[in-house]
């Protein structure tokens, strides 16, 4: 055989073996939905990364509970999903769904899970009156409407959207743990009634001050990092707050904190804090573990002498910034 011959036969031997690995993937992809071994009481079907752009016929698992549909091409939910009535818990993560629609039927959903889709608006969720989670994260929502059915949720999450205000939320009082993080927002408000409140996150909106938090006292986590709050007034009745966050924001003053006896981790990195006057105040927080402070003006005098400082002022701290004490 001579050259070109043993080269053509190389191309094609390539080329082949690219056409063969290319025939098993469609196979596999025409067998993912080969469901056909798996019995009728099935409770669990986890459909994750197999490039799915319409859902199967699922009619037959009348007993499923749990369908994970993350990480697939599906641009609207057909009929198929609508027939699946004792679903308790729906996955469409990162998918490319520009609308909720065809699960109003699903009302013994308990968690749904929508977020890194393309959807702009929240409706078609109102007979969803079981739903107790519900994950919009990464999406095009500029407005938080829709939810007037939902009394029992507990988690709303609906970070990393374009929402500029607040609203729609007081009827949702037994809401447990609010995620609003990467938004637009300019002022807190809109959550007077959510007196269930555990955790309120806020992080890298567009926030100066903290307000309209009187009545969550029953608040145990506060995320308000990343943004523009220059003073930690306004959380007066947050006795119960055991985690603070206010990294990278414009705080230079540590008063008002000296009723957070159950505080045990605060994150005050990347501030304004010039003064070891300030410090001190923390010392007065019995329950304090774990304490951020990198990056502030008093950390300007060298890690060393900082961390020295720091443990001396705060003895009872087991953490400093990512280093434990002892």
């Amino acid at each position: 055989m001579d050259q070109n011959n043993q080269d053509n036969s190389g191309v094609e031997s390539e080329v082949n073996g690219s056409a063969e690995a290319e025939s098993n993937t469609d196979i596999q992809s025409r067998n993912i939905f080969d469901l056909s071994g798996v019995p009728n009481t099935e409770t669990s079907i986890d459909l994750n990364q197999m490039r799915v752009d319409t859902i199967p016929d699922l009619s037959r698992f009348k007993d499923l509970k749990f369908l994970g549909l993350r990480q697939n091409l599906l641009t609207s939910l057909n009929t198929n999903i609508s027939l699946l009535i004792n679903l308790t818990e729906l996955e469409l993560y990162d998918n490319q769904l520009t609308e909720i629609q065809g699960i109003e039927n699903l009302i013994n959903l308990e968690i749904l899970d929508l977020s890194y889709n393309r959807i702009g608006k929240i409706k078609g969720l109102s007979t969803l009156s079981k739903l107790r989670k519900l994950f919009l994260i990464n999406n095009k929502i500029e407005q938080i409407e829709g939810l007037e059915g939902l009394i029992l949720l507990e988690l709303l999450e609906l970070g990393d959207n374009k929402i500029k205000e607040i609203s729609n939320l007081n009827h949702l009082i037994n809401l447990e743990e609010l995620f609003l993080g990467k938004n637009k927002i300019k002022k807190i408000e809109g959550i007077d009634s959510l007196v269930k409140l555990r955790v309120l996150s806020l992080p890298a909106n567009r926030l100066t001050k903290l307000e309209g938090l009187e009545n969550l006292m029953e608040l145990e986590e506060l995320h308000i990092n990343d943004q523009g709050i220059e003073s930690l007034n306004g959380i007066e009745n947050q006795v119960n707050l055991q985690l603070l966050d206010a990294a990278a924001d414009s705080i230079s003053s540590l008063d008002n904190l000296g009723h957070l006896q159950k505080l045990t981790d605060i994150w005050l990195n990347n501030n304004k804090i010039s003064s070891w006057y300030e410090v001190d105040k923390l010392s007065k927080l019995e329950s304090l573990q774990t304490v951020y402070l990198e990056h502030n003006p008093i950390y300007n005098e060298g890690c060393a002498n900082y961390r020295r400082k720091a443990i001396l002022a705060l003895p009872q701290i087991r953490q400093l910034d990512a280093t434990f004490c002892r």
